[in-house]
């Protein structure tokens, strides 16, 4: 054998063993990434989810035993719709299996329903949905629950997997039941699967808050007491931002813990920044001895509104995909609030059908936008609408098509995003250079001439 073909030998078996190491990465952490999401987490880059679900257990009666509530949203746009005599109707089926830690099946739930709306356009909303839930009762164990949602007019399906990991409600020291992040929280005023106690609880099964219209992060938990007495007891709650840090923090002192605490939280978020959070919850006795902690994430909702008003320097660079160099740097040159507000609402009325319309549909798709390449494509500290994938799909919107090749032989992992929309359709090519998950922009960046 030629020194040659030596040398050709030697470059493909290390691409082989290169390629090896980075499929074995993916598998360890990339699947059980997506296997640990919740349901405000879609696997799907392009796709907004809908239909998520949420579980939450609590104690049971019997020792031993929870009681798992699974809640699942369904929006209306998810489905399809039939003509009739009144207007549109949907019918759905959801199928829901829990099975145990030796993969035994606990549970298998079937339940069927339909939408009725009565104009077309209501069928097309992705405001509105339905939420509802399935409650069991089950041995204190590691589940994992397999959700399908299928469209009985279309015959399209939807599966999402969730795992939950066990938790100690009957120990020797007190302890949290999960979170339920919830939507809305009154008194209980009657019969209601929703019921906890005197409240009834609405789950938030996507776990996002905020937004324009809604400053309020709600959540519902219980505090369990253990076999031990125990005089003095706390909760702790904090919320971690991962651009400042902590962002509030709360302590409740309960003393003596001798009976089931159901707690809800009412926290004003109308002044943090949008993006992910994290919520913990600490119980502790005297000196700081810790006896249990939850940590949850959820989401405050980026729209123009909020992050206008609580970063104004990041709102304006975020109109660079849009916005002239002369109104970028006017923007960013204006110091008083009177004319940050006018020249902000003249940019956006430039760009509006309607002058008057202070909803503005391309003002809210834009940031949409915005809040979806946050989603799927931020890498590492790196904000999704600053990465390449970000700005393209910003400026020119979901791809009509999406050739994905994460482990192609010889070559490193890349995308295509394909616009045949466009005049003229463009083509886009995205490369992850070092196996990281961030896929840089091939030229020509116009996406023509090829």
């Amino acid at each position: 054998m030629t020194s040659k073909c030596i040398n050709r030998l030697v470059i493909f078996m290390m691409r082989i063993y290169s390629i090896s190491i980075i499929v074995a990465f993916l598998v360890i952490f990339g699947v059980s990434a997506l296997s640990a999401q919740t349901g405000y987490r879609p696997g799907n880059e392009f796709g907004e989810s809908r239909f998520a679900i949420e579980a939450v257990d609590f104690r049971s009666e019997q020792k031993g035993q929870h009681t798992l509530e699974i809640y699942y949203k369904i929006f209306y746009n998810a489905l399809s719709y039939q003509k009739t005599a009144d207007g549109y109707v949907a019918e759905y089926e959801i199928a829901m299996t829990i099975e145990g830690s030796d993969n035994n099946q606990i549970e298998g739930l079937i339940r069927e329903g339909d939408v009725k709306v009565i104009t077309y356009a209501e069928t097309k909303r992705n405001t509105d949905f339905v939420i509802n839930m399935f409650k069991i009762i089950f041995d204190q164990q590691d589940i994992t629950l397999y959700a399908v949602l299928t469209d009985k007019l279309a015959g399209n399906s939807l599966e999402i997997k969730k795992d939950l990991k066990k938790r100690d409600y009957w120990s020797k020291y007190p302890s949290l039941s999960r979170v339920e992040f919830s939507r809305e929280v009154t008194p209980a005023g009657g019969e209601s699967k929703f019921n906890k106690a005197d409240s009834r609880v609405i789950p938030s099964v996507t776990r996002i808050f905020g937004g324009d219209y809604d400053t309020t992060l709600t959540y519902y938990h219980e505090i369990y007491p253990g076999e031990k007495e125990v005089k003095y007891i706390r909760s702790i709650s904090r919320i971690y931002s991962p651009i400042n840090g902590v962002v509030y923090a709360d302590t409740i002192n309960y003393g003596e813990l001798s009976e089931i605490k159901r707690e809800v939280h009412h926290i004003d978020v109308a002044n943090l920044r949008p993006g992910d959070y994290e919520l913990e919850i600490r119980l502790e006795g005297r000196r700081g001895k810790l006896y249990d902690k939850m940590v949850e994430e959820f989401e405050l909702e980026l729209t123009a509104a909020t992050i206008y008003k609580n970063d104004y320097k990041a709102a304006v660079d975020m109109l660079k995909y849009l916005a002239t160099r002369e109104e970028h740097k006017k923007l960013k040159k204006a110091e008083t609030d009177e004319d940050r507000i006018s020249l902000w609402n003249e940019f956006w009325a430039l760009r509006g059908d309607n002058p008057n319309d202070q909803e503005n549909p391309g003002k809210r798709e834009y940031f949409r936008r915005i809040r979806h390449s946050n989603r799927y494509f931020s890498f590492m500290r790196k904000e999704g609408w600053k990465t390449n994938r970000g700005m393209i799909y910003i400026t020119y919107g979901e791809p009509d098509e999406v050739e994905n090749y994460p482990f192609e032989l010889a070559t490193k992992p890349y995308q295509v995003w394909l616009y045949y929309r466009l005049s003229p359709p463009r083509k886009f090519v995205f490369i992850d250079e070092w196996g990281d998950g961030n896929y840089e922009l091939q030229p020509p960046f116009n996406g023509l001439d090829w």
